[in-house]
């Protein structure tokens, strides 16, 4: 249950800030003379809001990583690393399948605070 735990344990991990960095990234790619650089992968979040079991968190996040790194090394993006899926596996195992990805589409979705800087540039 979520009230069990502090959600700033869950929404200050690194691991969690990274992932969710990365599926915003993939949600809204950079617009370059008009067009977007490659497709946005609304399948990761789709699949990700559907996830129950650890085994089902598991495969989205494989998948996940599959489309983007492709992306990443395209199009010279920071890469996940090591330490970022492990700490997303540990935080899994200590709090349940539903507050991390409810952590990770909520990350994906708010805007970041480059984005943010950027906006008030053009206004």
């Amino acid at each position: 249950m979520l009230s069990e735990f502090k959600l700033g344990d869950i929404f200050g991990c690194e691991s969690i800030k990274n992932f969710g960095a990365a599926l915003r990234k993939m949600l809204r790619p950079p617009v370059e003379g008009g067009k977007e650089k490659w497709s946005p992968d609304y399948a990761s979040l789709v699949e990700l809001e559907y996830v129950e079991t650890k085994d089902q968190f598991v495969e989205v996040i494989k998948r996940f990583l599959r489309r983007y790194e492709v992306i990443a090394r395209r199009h010279n993006l920071k890469r996940l690393d090591e330490k970022d899926l492990e700490g997303l596996m540990n935080l899994v195992d200590n709090y349940g399948v539903k507050p991390i990805k409810a952590a990770l589409i909520s990350y994906a979705l708010v805007k970041s605070e480059r984005e943010e800087s950027e906006s008030q540039e053009v206004s």
